[in-house]
């Protein structure tokens, strides 16, 4: 059996933009029980608005030493966000987050952001799954 990611990713997936205040972040994050989220921005042109994921903040990037003025853009990592398809299997998103070294990854599909993955989620879709 083949599993792929739109199996197990978490979803819905909440986004900010650079300009948001890391306190209102942090809060969100900690009522929604969530460890990152991506960053983006959009362009409007004359035929609809390009969403373009522009960074990641995760728990680590909010514990930096922060104040009321700090802003997404201050603290989020902008060289290590990776993307996989909807349909990619479960056993290539494991691969790409071994490799890159990183713990969240952005699930897509036809521009829009439809989930994300985290090293939980592959421990709660090894926890469904006999091992034996």
């Amino acid at each position: 059996m083949r599993i792929q990611v739109k199996d197990f990713m978490s979803t819905p997936v909440i986004t900010g933009v650079g300009e948001d205040n890391v306190q209102d972040i942090k809060t969100v994050m900690k009522v929604k029980g969530i460890n990152a989220i991506p960053i983006v921005s959009y362009s409007k042109d004359a035929q609809n608005d390009e969403m373009t994921i522009r960074g990641i903040v995760t728990a680590t990037d909010l514990s930096k030493d922060v104040n009321e003025n700090t802003t997404l853009n201050d603290v989020m990592t902008t060289s290590s966000v990776h993307v996989v398809h909807v349909d990619s299997s479960a056993q290539s998103a494991a691969k790409m987050m071994l490799r890159h070294k990183v713990h969240h990854i952005v699930v897509m599909d036809e521009g829009e952001i439809k989930g994300m993955i985290s090293s939980l989620d592959f421990v709660k879709l090894v926890a469904e799954y006999s091992l034996e």
